[in-house]
C-alpha cells in the first residue's frame, strides 16, 4: 500500500569489502597515503584533482606520473597503472604482480528501475538531475580502473518497457549507449527518462514491483540491450517492496491493497541467470529501499515500515524481496542502501555502489571469450 506523504529519503549504508591495487603499507614512504597512484586514507580521501577507486588514489583526467608503488617483479614502478578514462595499463599490488585492473569486464549494461509513484518525486529528481548523473556517470566510467563500455537503460515499476526523453528518435535504440554519446549528452537523456518514470507509472496500489517488472522487460527485450561480455547491473530505487506481502489484500489489517502476489525471489535471480549464461558473476544488484531488518513501526493497516511511521502513515515500507534479491548475489554483487536520509543520498549511493561493490563485482567478472 502506497503511504500519503511526500517526505521520503535514503541513508547509504552499503560496505565494500576491501580490494586494493596500491602498495601496502610498507611502501608508504616511497608511496604516500592520499598520492596518486597510492592508497587512499581509511576515509577514502585522496589528494585534491584525485579519485579513490580500488583503494587507490588515480587521476580522473588522465594520466600522471605520482609517485606510485616501487619497482616490483611485475616490471617498473612509477608509471605503471591505469587513469580513469584512458586504458588498463596494468598496475601493481603490493606483491608486486599485476591489479586486479588487468583483468575483469570492460562492458557494463546498466537498469535504473524506479518507483513512479508521485510519492518518489523528490527521489529521482534528486537522481536525475543533470549535475548528479554526471557524478553517476563519472563514477561508472571509473569502474574498474576506467575504460569502460557502458549502457543504461531506464524504466519503472509497472512494466513500462524502457523509458526514453520525449523526442527521442524512435530509429535509436530506448537506452542509453557511451559509444554514441558522451557524459553530458548520457545525463540529459537520462533526465528526460527519469521524467517519464514520474509522469506516471499507473501502478495500482500496492502492486509496485521494480524487481518483477525488470525481469520481464529483460527477459522479453527484443532491442539487444543485453550483451553476453557484459557485467548487468540493475539499480531499484522504491519505498515500498516489490510486490510486498504486507501489500497483498491478505497482508494487511485493512484488507486493501494488489491481488498480484509475486514470484518467489530465487526464480526471478534464476530467471536472469539464464540470461547471463548461469554465470553468477556477470550480474549484480544495487537496491535502495527500506531495511526491513529495522522496525520504524507500522502505519493504520499494521503494514511494517522501516521509518516515519506517525500511525497513520510510513514514510519508507520494508523491502523484504528485494533485499533477499540483494543477498542472493555472489560475492561483492549485492549492495543494500536504506532509503530513509533524504533525496540527495540516492545519487550518493548510487555512485557509492560504483565506486565499491560494482568495481569489483566487475574486477571479478571474466567476460566469456
Amino acid at each position: 500500500m502506497r503511504r500519503t506523504f511526500a517526505m521520503l529519503g535514503l541513508v547509504f549504508a552499503g560496505a565494500f569489502g576491501a580490494f586494493s591495487c596500491a602498495a601496502g603499507s610498507d611502501d608508504n614512504e616511497d608511496c604516500p597515503i592520499g598520492s596518486e597512484k597510492c592508497a587512499c586514507t581509511e576515509g577514502g580521501s585522496c589528494d585534491a584533482g584525485l579519485t579513490c577507486l580500488s583503494d587507490t588514489c588515480v587521476n580522473p583526467n588522465g594520466g600522471g606520473s605520482g609517485p606510485g608503488p616501487g619497482p616490483g617483479p611485475g616490471g617498473a614502478g612509477g608509471s605503471g597503472g591505469a587513469a580513469i578514462g584512458g586504458s588498463s595499463a596494468g598496475g601493481f599490488n603490493a606483491s608486486g604482480g599485476s591489479s586486479p585492473c588487468d583483468s575483469g569486464c570492460s562492458k557494463i549494461d546498466v537498469l535504473f528501475a524506479m518507483d513512479g509513484s508521485g510519492s518518489m518525486a523528490e527521489e529521482i529528481g534528486a537522481l536525475s538531475t543533470t549535475q548528479a548523473f554526471a557524478e553517476v556517470v563519472s563514477a561508472l566510467a571509473a569502474v574498474n580502473c576506467g575504460d569502460i563500455d557502458y549502457r543504461i537503460g531506464v524504466t519503472d515499476d509497472n512494466d513500462g518497457g524502457f523509458l526514453v526523453p520525449s523526442g527521442w528518435p524512435a530509429n535509436q535504440k530506448p537506452w542509453f549507449d557511451s559509444t554514441m554519446l558522451d557524459d553530458a549528452a548520457m545525463a540529459q537523456a537520462f533526465t528526460g527518462a527519469a521524467n517519464q518514470v514520474i509522469s506516471g507509472s499507473g501502478t495500482e496500489a500496492g502492486c509496485e514491483h521494480v524487481l518483477s517488472s525488470s525481469v520481464d522487460l529483460l527477459q522479453g527485450d527484443t532491442t539487444g540491450f543485453l550483451r553476453d561480455d557484459a557485467l548487468l547491473v540493475l539499480i531499484f530505487v522504491t519505498d515500498v517492496d516489490d510486490y510486498g506481502a504486507y501489500d497483498n489484500v491478505n497482508g494487511n489489517s485493512c484488507g486493501l491493497g494488489c491481488t498480484v502476489t509475486g514470484a518467489p525471489v530465487q526464480t526471478l535471480y534464476n530467471d536472469l541467470l539464464a540470461l547471463k549464461g548461469n554465470e553468477p558473476k556477470a550480474l549484480a544488484a544495487v537496491v535502495i529501499a527500506g531495511d526491513p531488518t529495522i522496525s520504524g513501526g507500522v502505519n493504520f493497516c499494521n503494514q511494517p515500515g522501516t521509518c516515519g511511521c506517525n500511525g497513520l502513515d510510513c514514510s519508507v515500507f520494508h523491502a523484504t524481496r528485494l533485499w533477499d534479491f540483494a543477498n542472493l548475489q555472489t560475492g561483492q554483487n549485492g549492495s543494500t542502501s536504506n532509503l530513509c536520509g533524504g533525496p540527495q543520498t540516492v545519487p550518493n549511493s548510487v555512485k557509492a555502489a560504483f565506486d565499491g561493490n560494482i568495481d569489483l563485482a566487475c574486477q571479478g567478472f571474466e567476460p566469456p571469450q
